[in-house]
């Protein structure tokens, strides 16, 4: 099997909510088989929303909040698979909102000893603990295996009193504390370790990131290209958060090109509101000149386009009034060999090996460094026509609530009729 992995990089929910229907039809269709969010937001608001709106947590790096995981009570254990070196942390949230929370700290101190404190609510969204005294603490060397998914339970007996195990092995029991009515469980990693739930496989999945990182692209890299083994024979889509219409027609003829011409290191879709890709669409006829010119960005990067809101506008206004949703390029496939916006692009899981990437521009590693390395060149595939919204450069001055109004519109018209 080669599965079809969607990655996307997730920012503002107001950008994101028409792509997360045609994804979810894609999903519901087959066309792909798993979606990957990265939570990268920055405010709270998205963040919340993002937690909402998709499935559950698969991995945290060590500097992520507290993510909800499941809950405990008398009749059922909490159970998990966790993926740590050390410092595996379980905030225990009574039900009884009267009652005091706990926070049980697996492996701590070099995955040397585990301890139990009190904490609040409040606790939650912060890493200090200065005045938070332990209750209880106990010798545990090695208590967390990194080269597996170590089980975790933690169960109440008939008075509510909870016990942990981990690989087997009885941690601990708390005889003073009593949670009858149950709890909720949250986790989290931290101190340099990142935490990866290996009983999380639904097919929409989260993957949060560390919060307020200025360029945090990198954190998906590492955590892909750690993994070859298991992405090697998957195709990978990337696709920005404000990717608004998606021609699912032509998806799968997407995916299908990508896995049969693997010399091409990424492959772009046709994307409407993209420097490179619209002077090769006016190149075709596809722009007409009415709409300005639209030149080759130097380099592939910049351009008048790019730099412009009114330009973006005119452009998804031309492109939401066609009847064919559809800008043909001058050739089925159009080689490249320059940067390019990396908007909606495809690469494969074996490709892998050469993408453990640093904090870096990922755009120009992926579509100028590497292609150059390697001798492979990039491409640009003609019949998978996908809209991105709009670059940092183009906010100001942008229609954006009429032109989403306009999209959502298409969207729910096109997946109508599907």
């Amino acid at each position: 099997m080669n599965p079809v992995i969607l990655v996307t990089f997730a920012g503002r929910q107001q950008r994101m909510e028409i792509l997360t229907q045609y994804i979810r039809k894609a999903l519901e269709a087959g066309i792909i088989d798993e979606w990957h969010i990265w939570d990268f937001t920055r405010s709270a608001d998205d963040r919340a929303w993002v937690t909402r709106e998709f499935g559950p947590v698969r991995f945290m790096g060590p500097n992520a909040s507290y993510q909800h995981k499941g809950t405990v009570s008398r009749l059922s254990s909490f159970r998990t698979a966790a993926k740590i070196q050390s410092d595996l942390h379980i905030a225990i949230i009574p039900n009884d909102k009267t009652s005091q929370a706990y926070e049980l700290v697996i492996g701590g101190w070099n995955n040397t000893h585990s301890a139990l404190r009190s904490i609040t609510e409040d606790d939650l969204t912060s890493f200090s603990r200065d005045t938070h005294p332990l209750l209880w603490t106990r010798s545990t060397p090695g208590v967390l295996s990194p080269g597996i998914a170590n089980h975790v339970v933690l169960s109440l007996d008939d008075a509510g009193v909870p016990t942990l195990h981990v690989n087997g092995v009885a941690v601990g029991t708390w005889p003073d504390i009593k949670l009858p009515g149950g709890a909720s469980i949250m986790v989290r990693g931290g101190w340099g370790s990142d935490l990866e739930l290996c009983d999380v496989q639904s097919p929409v999945r989260r993957y949060v990131g560390n919060e307020n990182e200025q360029i945090p692209y990198w954190q998906a890299y590492s955590y892909y290209t750690k993994r070859l083994t298991e992405f090697s024979d998957a195709v990978f889509l990337k696709c920005d958060d404000d990717v608004v219409y998606l021609d699912l027609d032509n998806l799968s003829k997407f995916i299908a090109f990508r896995r049969d011409n693997p010399h091409y290191f990424i492959v772009s879709a046709n994307v409407v509101n993209n420097g490179v890709c619209a002077y090769w669409q006016q190149e075709a006829g596809s722009l007409p000149p009415t709409l300005g010119h639209f030149e080759r960005p130097p380099g592939g990067f910049g351009g008048s386009l790019w730099q412009s809101a009114e330009r973006a506008t005119q452009l998804h206004d031309y492109f939401l009034n066609k009847t064919e949703k559809s800008l043909p390029l001058p050739s089925p496939v159009v080689d490249w060999q320059e940067r390019q916006s990396i908007n909606f692009i495809a690469w494969l899981g074996k490709d892998l090996i050469h993408m453990a990437l640093p904090k870096c521009d990922d755009e120009y590693a992926l579509t100028v460094d590497l292609p150059t390395y390697l001798n492979r060149p990039t491409a640009i595939f003609s019949d998978f026509t996908v809209s991105h919204l709009s670059f940092g450069t183009q906010e100001k001055g942008l229609a954006l609530s009429r032109l989403i109004d306009g999209y959502d519109a298409l969207m729910r018209t096109r997946l109508a009729a599907a």
